[in-house]
């Protein structure tokens, strides 16, 4: 053979000769019984961390760790670690992780785009776009707020043909207090055939802080949909949702005309005994108070992690035509993350506050410690305004000076009379001040609330059995 040409010799008789590239298996035997080495490991894991489910290192003793041992230690975006405990007095760290369905995301985006050009040109109702004779949605700007529009999206007659000859049928034949009751009752008859769009403003820059909370307001209403006192949502796309139709202003009935009045105007008025300026019955009142508490009793006891609303206001809830309220507009919602270290759910701080309507902590914008109990407080509020028709210190329009009295422990006046004026309404103050303590853990829970609520209504309904009862304004 040539003098280049490769040979590979062939394997010895002895032990010694291996051939090239090839190993002794004896070599490698393991020196221990498997089931020994299985129990070292145990007892020695060695360099390789162990994980939990969620794919985190396992951290032992952590309640003992330090700060900075935390912070090395939970190297992810999702886990906030802190140097103080809820309380921050107490210099005990911990580890605050996000939980698992804030992060989800269910983009419909297709939806949107079948509905075709919604036609609005630098956001002026006005100088909208005719919509294109081929798009089987009609779109009417409706309202906005200070970052969105607010359109209706109705479905053309021609896709509801059983349903579309009987839509006068549907024409309510009553007012419901609202501001524009021509507008309200064309939404209650074309409901079935309509929903709500609402999109990001092109005025505002489009940034990652409101990508967010768009997002965050699509996930809750998403995981929310099996409340029937939380509105439906239809499909999320990057800055915009599409809503059910909820056609009834609530606070507008609620609250009608500025909700304001001087305090000598407010005794004149009710000189000979108190007079809500709102036409609700007590039984009413008492009926809607329960249902706002049974939606943010939903969101804060969610099985998959604590939601505070953070935004409780009277125009939060709209009502449907049944006389049913829904809860809506969650884009300044917190979902409450876990503490790793000792369990429980981690406080937060919710930045700076404005109106006299929050909570007294939250006017301390360095305050950490915030938690569900201040949607509690301004639930309160709610039925306050629900009592009387005024807005909570209806006297005083300088929410620096109501901001400085509610730290100081002042409530807004209610009048001694409601309390005997009936049942219902004395029940109503009586929650109402259990949501007012200035202690959060003092105050009652919104899961309270619900029971004190549907026991306030048996007793109600047995009394007016009895004829006991009240229905009055």
């Amino acid at each position: 053979s040539s003098d280049l040409a490769r040979e590979i010799p062939e394997d010895g008789d002895g032990p010694d000769r291996v051939t090239p590239g090839g190993f002794d298996p004896s070599a490698v035997a393991p020196r221990e019984d498997l089931k020994r080495r299985n129990k070292k490991k145990k007892k020695d894991p060695g360099n390789y961390p162990r994980l939990d489910g969620k794919g985190r290192k396992v951290m032992h003793g952590g309640k003992d760790a330090t700060y900075a041992e935390l912070v090395a230690h939970y190297d992810d975006d999702e886990v906030n670690v802190y140097a103080e405990a809820n309380d921050p007095k107490v210099r005990a760290p911990r580890a605050c992780v996000s939980t698992e369905f804030s992060g989800y995301y269910f983009p419909s985006c297709n939806n949107f785009h079948e509905r075709g050009d919604v036609g609005r040109v630098y956001d002026d109702p006005a100088q909208m776009i005719r919509q294109r004779p081929e798009n089987e949605a009609y779109v009417k700007y409706l309202s906005h707020g200070y970052f969105r529009d607010v359109w209706v999206l109705e479905d053309g007659p021609w896709i509801w043909p059983d349903r579309y000859p009987k839509e006068k049928d549907y024409q309510p034949s009553r007012t419901f207090g609202v501001e524009d009751e021509g507008r309200t009752n064309e939404l209650v008859a074309k409901a079935y055939r309509s929903t709500v769009l609402k999109t990001f403003q092109m005025k505002h820059e489009f940034e990652d802080d409101h990508f967010e909370e768009v997002q965050l307001e699509a996930i809750i209403m998403e995981r929310m949909k099996k409340s029937p006192w939380i509105m439906d949502i239809y499909g999320h796309c990057g800055f915009s949702t599409i809503v059910e139709v909820v056609p009834i202003e609530f606070e507008e009935a609620m609250v009608p005309g500025e909700g304001m009045e001087s305090t000598e105007d407010y005794e004149k008025r009710n000189k000979h005994g108190v007079k809500p300026k709102n036409n609700f019955t007590a039984e009413e009142k008492l009926m809607f108070v329960l249902e706002q508490a049974e939606s943010l009793a939903d969101l804060h006891g969610f099985e998959e992690g604590v939601i505070v609303h953070d935004d409780v206001q009277m125009c939060q809830w709209l009502r449907t035509p049944e006389g049913h309220l829904k809860l809506g507009d969650f884009n300044r919602a917190t979902i409450m993350q876990w503490d790793e270290v000792r369990g429980g759910y981690c406080r937060f701080n919710n930045g700076e506050a404005f109106s006299q309507y929050r909570a007294p902590e939250e006017y301390d914008h360095k305050n950490k410690n915030l938690n569900e109990q201040i949607d509690t407080f301004s639930f309160g509020n709610n039925i306050f305004t629900m009592l009387t028709g005024l807005w909570n210190f209806y006297d005083q329009d300088d929410d620096g000076v109501t901001q400085k009295d509610l730290i100081g422990g002042k409530r807004a006046y209610i009048d001694p009379r409601y309390r005997e004026r009936s049942f219902a309404e004395g029940k109503l103050v009586e929650l109402m001040e259990l949501c007012w303590k200035p202690d959060p853990d003092e105050r009652i829970s919104m899961f309270g609330a619900v029971e004190f609520l549907r026991e306030a209504v048996r007793e109600n309904e047995a009394r007016k059995k009895r004829g006991g009862g009240d229905r009055g304004r």
